[in-house]
């Protein structure tokens, strides 16, 4: 992960806070309260620390280059709220939109008076449909994310450490795995919304995963599945339902939401069911080990993964303004600049065939926190 020592200079512990506090709708400093002229940015709800930090990026970049710039994330996780705070940008003159969506459907209708208003989409963490996106902004290519968190899964339950020299993991849990002649590990997901997009394409390639010959009859390659919705209450049922059923060793949990809520009710209760995935260092910190000297198996979570959620955001912004400003179609070969921002030197994106008939832009790589970064992180992301 390359030089995430912006958040600290981008103050992402304060935009956290104010996020969390926000309404529906928060403005880039210099904004008026109207979307008129506005870059529109829709998370699957508000308030979500994911989602606030994205857009601090987001904005960020946009206020660099003189753009104005609107988060406008519903309160309920759903596609219809989504439609409806959509339908308004719309109305009111948004200049473009970047969205997470709720849902793989739902939001035909809304997309297409996007198109008839000349309102570009681009979306972002989850996809948005070929037919009405000019791209989507790849985080890490879905294949290595749903991979690698099967991967942590089963060394975490062998007891393996992560080691920086295989950042794949892939040689690493393949040599464990042959020495192990113990009972069948079964893992449990905790996923965001059953018609999530993006947690649905890493859930399809953890399944892929566990169909490689290194796994047969050592790990199940049936996922217990169940679903929190990224609301941290729902959540923190279908954890506590791990809890009860004792089915699992491991629980991936591949939402910010999740992985959290996970990480309190397993800790609470004193578990051997342990827990990786997708998390916010800062949030993940009670569950998680500290420093190098700490045994990290005596935590619920001895290691997790994310990317650079900020960063994220800001190649976002970037996709959008190449869009405005220097013909950007999102066909395949054609590529964004992204200005030289924060401690990032520019960088260039390429856009590539996706397996939906649209594009992606792959801005970002996944990267393990683990014992011996963690205090470097908690207080930045």
């Amino acid at each position: 992960m390359k030089n995430l020592k912006k958040f600290a200079a981008l103050g992402l512990v304060g935009a956290m806070t104010l996020g969390l506090m926000g309404s529906t709708s928060v403005m880039a400093a210099g904004d008026t309260s109207e979307i008129n002229g506005s870059h529109v940015f829709m998370f699957k709800s508000v308030g979500n620390a994911f989602g606030v930090i994205m857009y601090d990026g987001f904005s960020s970049y946009m206020e660099q280059v003189g753009e104005n710039s609107t988060e406008k994330s519903p309160a309920e996780t759903t596609v219809a709220a989504q439609v409806q705070l959509l339908d308004e940008a719309i109305t009111q003159g948004a200049k473009s939109i970047s969205i997470s969506t709720n849902g793989d459907t739902g939001f035909d209708e809304v997309f297409a008076k996007a198109q008839e208003s000349n309102i570009p989409i681009v979306s972002v963490d989850s996809k948005a449909s070929a037919d009405y996106r000019v791209t989507h902004n790849n985080q890490a290519s879905t294949a290595d994310i749903g991979a690698m968190q099967v991967r942590a899964a089963v060394m975490i339950v062998l007891g393996v450490p992560f080691d920086e020299a295989d950042k794949s993991m892939e040689s690493t849990v393949e040599a464990a795995l042959a020495d192990y002649d113990g009972e069948e590990i079964k893992i449990g997901v905790l996923s965001a919304g059953i018609d999530t997009p993006v947690q649905n394409g890493w859930i399809a390639e953890m399944e892929k995963e566990l169909s490689k010959d290194m796994y047969a009859g050592k790990v199940s390659p049936e996922l217990d599945k169940k679903y929190g919705d990224d609301e941290a209450t729902k959540s923190t049922t279908q954890a506590q339902a791990f809890l009860a059923e004792g089915n699992v060793d491991v629980i991936i949990s591949p939402t910010t939401v999740g992985i959290a809520a996970a990480g309190e009710v397993l800790t609470q209760a004193g578990s051997d069911i342990k827990l990786t995935g997708l998390g916010l260092p800062s949030e993940m910190a009670p569950y998680m080990p500290a420093s190098a000297d700490d045994d990290e198996f005596s935590f619920v979570c001895p290691y997790m993964m994310l990317w650079d959620v900020s960063h994220l955001g800001a190649s976002t912004a970037a996709i959008q303004m190449a869009i405005q400003n220097d013909g950007f179609d999102g066909s395949e070969g054609s590529t964004v600049t992204m200005q030289a921002w924060g401690d990032y030197e520019e960088e260039t994106f390429t856009a590539e065939a996706d397996e939906d008939g649209g594009t992606g832009v792959l801005t970002g790589i996944p990267y393990v926190f683990d014992k011996n970064n963690m205090a470097e992180w908690v207080d930045k992301l």
